[in-house]
């Protein structure tokens, strides 16, 4: 990650500072938060979070397919179409594809929250107030 260093802040500041970080954050910074000279947090505009949840998506797509074309290359035996596949085990595809009602909700942030990580990880959420 590319970081200004005028885009880096001590924890301590960050908390004193925050409403000044959140403008910050509003015109398209992303702000690096150190505690005890180590990166421990990032304060992104929800667009990055947007991005970041997209590019994870397509990762797993794309390991997903190396593992069908893996195996369709080592196939020893006939290969079957999907379809056929469902319909012998009585799962209607379409219905894959409906919204499950009773599923989670969307967990994508709303505009105007921030995205809170520690370490590597991004761990929470939080609301800006």
């Amino acid at each position: 990650m590319k970081v200004d260093t005028r885009d880096i802040r001590t924890a301590t500041q960050a908390a004193r500072n925050f409403g000044a970080i959140v403008e910050e954050v509003e015109s398209g910074h992303t702000i690096l938060v150190m505690k005890n000279n180590r990166p421990v947090s990032v304060i992104a505009p929800v667009s990055m979070m947007e991005r970041l949840d997209e590019i994870e998506e397509r990762e797993e797509d794309v390991r997903l397919l190396a593992i069908a074309i893996a195996r369709m290359a080592t196939s020893e035996g006939p290969l079957r179409d999907l379809e056929d596949v469902a319909a012998e085990l009585g799962i209607d595809l379409d219905e894959l594809d409906e919204p499950d009602e009773e599923a989670e909700p969307d967990l994508a942030p709303a505009e105007g929250v921030a995205v809170v990580g520690v370490g590597p990880v991004l761990t929470e959420r939080k609301e800006l107030v």
